[in-house]
């Protein structure tokens, strides 16, 4: 039941973010939303880890913004996942992907903090 209720949550932050940052756009129906959630539940939940361990060394000199590089490149890895798949999501520009991932970063944690593991 979780696992449903996360990819709802992840569906819906990101209908909050294409609604929140202009460059984002969706046209399609609603519920490529659940697709979409989905995948990104599965990449926050595969390669984040992964990309985050390997990172360790750039996350301490950088004092940890070098996450931030690490979710624009899961969010623009999303978005071009969506476009192949006719999902309808597109980002006109890489600052609209970088507002974006910060959106949905944002989202995300409020999301974990309400549903722990």
């Amino acid at each position: 039941m979780r696992t449903v209720l996360r990819i709802g949550l992840n569906s819906a932050a990101a209908w909050l973010t294409v609604w929140l940052v202009p460059g984002l756009s969706f046209e399609g129906e609603w519920w490529w939303w659940l697709v979409f959630g989905l995948a990104v539940g599965i990449i926050n939940s595969t390669i984040r880890p992964i990309a985050k361990f390997l990172a360790i060394p750039l996350r301490m000199v950088t004092l940890g913004l070098f996450t931030l590089v690490i979710n624009v490149g899961l969010m623009a890895g999303a978005i071009w996942i969506a476009r192949d798949a006719n999902v309808g999501l597109t980002s006109e520009s890489i600052l609209a992907t970088l507002i974006g991932a910060l959106v949905l970063t944002i989202v995300a944690s409020v999301v974990r903090i309400v549903l722990p593991r």
